[in-house]
This record gives C-alpha cells, structure tokens and sequence, in this order.
C-alpha cells in the first residue's frame, strides 16, 4: 500500500490545481492511471523487450478537444527515493509527441473518458548494465513520462516498466467487477449504497533478499474510485474493501474503478449509467 500512496502524492504534485480538488471526481482534464501491457497481458518485460503504453485520460468538462502532449522514454533515475521526475539524465533518452483527441474518447456517453492512443516502448537491451544479480532479479525501472499542456498549465505523470530476468513476468489484473450492495453494478447508486470490488485473484512472485535468500510474496492490490457526480466516504480502497456512495443519485453517472498491484500492474472497470 505504501508505494501505491507515494505514487499518488507524487502524481498530485505534478498535476497543478488538481491537488485542491476532490481527488475522486471527474470533471476537467485528468490522467486517471497509466497502463503499460505485452500481447500477454504482462506488465514487465525482459530487457530488450516491448510493451504497449496508454494513458487513460478523463476530460468530462472538456467537451471534447484536442490535448497537447509530449512523452519521454528512459532508465529511472530513483524517482521513488526523490530524484526528479526527468530523463535529463538519460543521454540514450526517447521522446516525441502524444496528443489526445478527448472527443474521441468513448465518444457516445458524452463523457470524454477512456484510453488515449497507444504508444509502443522498448525497454534497452543494456538496462542491466551494472546492475547486481538482485536487481536484475527484483526489477529495474524503465519510465515514460507525458506531459499535458492543459488551459496554460502544464500536467505530468510517469509510468515505471520493469525489466526482469525473473522469467515469470507480473500479469496486469483483468476481470475486476464493481459490485453494488453485493451484485454487480447495473445501476446508478443510491445514497449510502456500498460499492466493492470482486473477480480477482492476488498473484504470487518470487523476491530476492538482501541476504540473496529468496522467498515468496503475494501483491497488493488496490481500488481507486472515481465518478462524475457524488462522491465516496473514501476514494482509495484495499481490494474486497467496501466504499460508501454519499450522495443522492444524479441522473447520468459515469463511475471508474482503477484496480493496481504494487507490481506495476492495472486494470480500469468503466461505468457509464
């Protein structure tokens, strides 16, 4: 949990305003979450292999237009022990543009919310240069970082790829359900109506000690709430934990549920009522 909320802080830093705003609601430009995927649904890679990016974008005040964006590609500077969210250090660093044309986005509900387009990444075949037997085995980062240039402020947010030669890569979650009171959700929620999360199952993985023992561990998984009207007694929860819908229900709704493992891995459950 604790690298999961450190993620968070950092992507409300680099996101202007957003940090004075109810972190659970959709309303102007906002980068919900990140997903980078191989053909086998795995969130890591070997070094020298590939995976496809997407930011998943909500713009619901927006009504449709076109977001200037930029991306950059390179080896993770140690941004989780405080460097700088940067590829200055990089001179192997890739970058070039990533628009987003919100207008296309799920475009029938009106809602201006999904997948922007999908950017291929190669993580460096040399990204173990120097590195110890641990970390090879643990995982070294490989970051895209996008910028957004939204009404004249500038919005960044950063995806880390893990290299591994660990051979069992980390699967991303797939077949999360939104339950509502206890079935799945096919209705707008009432006040005080509880709302979970069910389907999944944690994955298992071998860690490296410092000692260079080894033992087995089982992932976090962990639920971001997100919706265009209301709001929730709170917007992060554990897996299986049960949130609570404060307000009473609007017309339409449109309702996220971010599901992400400690490993890098995503899955987003979209509801559009």
């Amino acid at each position: 949990m604790k690298n999961f909320y450190l993620l968070f802080f950092i992507l409300l830093l680099s996101c202007g305003d957003d940090r004075f705003k109810k972190i659970e609601k959709l309303d102007g430009f906002r980068v919900i979450g990140i997903n980078a995927s191989t053909l086998g649904n795995e969130s890591e890679v070997a070094p020298g292999g590939s995976a496809d990016v997407t930011v998943y974008v909500s713009d619901v005040a927006g009504g449709g237009r076109l977001i200037s964006g930029t991306y950059e590609s390179c080896i993770d500077p140690g941004i989780s022990v405080g460097a700088e969210v940067s590829c200055d250090h990089d001179p192997a660093a890739i970058s070039g543009v990533y628009n987003v044309n919100t207008a296309a986005l799920n475009p029938t509900d009106g809602f201006f919310t999904g997948y922007a387009a999908t950017l291929p990444i190669t993580v460096p075949a040399s990204i173990f240069l120097g590195r110890t037997a641990r970390e090879q085995f643990n995982g070294v980062s490989y970051i895209v970082i996008f910028r957004f240039i939204v009404d004249g402020k500038t919005i960044t947010a950063f995806k880390r790829i893990i290299a591994t030669n660990r051979g069992n890569f980390n699967l991303n979650p797939l077949g999360a359900i939104v339950n509502l009171n206890g079935a799945p959700m096919v209705s707008i929620p009432n006040k005080d109506d509880r709302l979970t999360i069910s389907g999944l199952v944690s994955q298992t993985y071998s860690y490296q000690n410092v000692d260079e023992s080894f033992e087995t561990r089982t992932e976090d998984l962990e639920v971001g709430w997100y919706v265009s009207s209301g709001k929730f007694d709170r917007p992060k929860s554990d897996y299986g934990e049960t949130v609570k819908f404060l307000d009473d229900a609007p017309a339409s709704l449109l309702l996220l549920a971010i599901i992400r493992d400690d490993r890098g891995g995503m899955e987003v459950v979209r509801i559009s009522l």
